[in-house]
């Protein structure tokens, strides 16, 4: 049985969080990039966490006064850079954040590329995870590590369906797994689109790309720990458990044609 027959009969167990609760936290987390890092709003951090927070980077100091003393540092530290979300996924407790921080918000291609994860409870954040690389000058490629790229060639409608998300979340996680854990090439033809966008930095664009790649050898030993998804987009988050969250892939899965037609990474 396929990824997509086998997901097509998962029993979706229990209620998500509301689409308007989920936008609410948006909201909340949205503050942080645009208040907090760019207006230099430190002050609100004590209004976004809550008391209990924890913290899976260790890094940075516990507790809500860690977090406050590490934006503190941030922005002294780097006066002229800007904060800008490139995507952004909520879903049932949780949100996160693929952004760009650099001087030049324009070039793709320097500063800092991060992915910021965040569990929230009674619209304040509980914790905390993430993810920092220095993009490449150069991409095999061609693409930025930010880009969005993908055209639809037809109506992106059924994308937006809930149980579809969930759906996809299933296929892309055993997807992943499969792949590189067990090196199944096999799922490439059958769920990877042949002119799929490729937003890592030593993978070329093209399903034939990606099946180079995996064919050079399997990762082995790839955990991953949580899956969000939202319209066309499903994140994984993978590391040696929920302490440790080592790699974030963004995949976006076009309804319409079945495939995964676009990725990027933060590692």
């Amino acid at each position: 049985m396929n990824i997509i027959k086998l997901a097509s009969l998962v029993l979706l167990l229990g209620v998500t969080a509301c689409v308007e609760e989920e936008n609410d936290n948006k909201v909340i987390v949205e503050q942080i990039y645009t208040d907090v890092i760019n207006g230099l709003n430190t002050g609100l951090v004590t209004s976004l966490y809550a008391e209990d927070f924890i913290q899976h980077n260790s890094d940075i100091a516990a507790g809500v006064a860690g977090q406050e003393e590490y934006f503190e540092t941030m922005t002294a530290n780097n006066p002229s850079h800007v904060a800008t979300i490139k995507h952004i996924v909520a879903d049932g407790d949780y949100v996160a954040v693929h952004w760009h921080y650099a001087q030049d918000v324009d070039n793709e291609f320097i500063g800092s590329a991060r992915v910021d994860l965040y569990k929230l409870k009674d619209s304040m954040i509980t914790e905390h995870w993430d993810v920092v690389m220095v993009p490449n000058m150069n991409t095999a490629s061609g693409n930025s590590v930010f880009s969005d790229l993908y055209i639809y060639p037809t109506d992106t409608s059924a994308n937006t369906n809930t149980s579809i998300e969930e759906i996809n979340k299933v296929i892309v996680t055993n997807f992943y797994l499969d792949l590189f854990n067990n090196q199944n090439l096999d799922l490439i033809e059958e769920l990877v689109d042949p002119s799929y966008l490729q937003h890592n930095f030593w993978v070329p664009n093209g399903s034939e790309g990606l099946f180079n790649y995996v064919s050079g050898g399997g990762t082995g030993g790839l955990s991953i720990f949580l899956t969000l998804g939202e319209g066309d987009m499903v994140w994984t988050f993978s590391g040696p458990g929920t302490d440790n969250l080592q790699t974030v892939d963004l995949w976006r899965f076009d309804n319409n044609i079945k495939k995964i037609v676009e990725h990027w990474d933060v590692f």
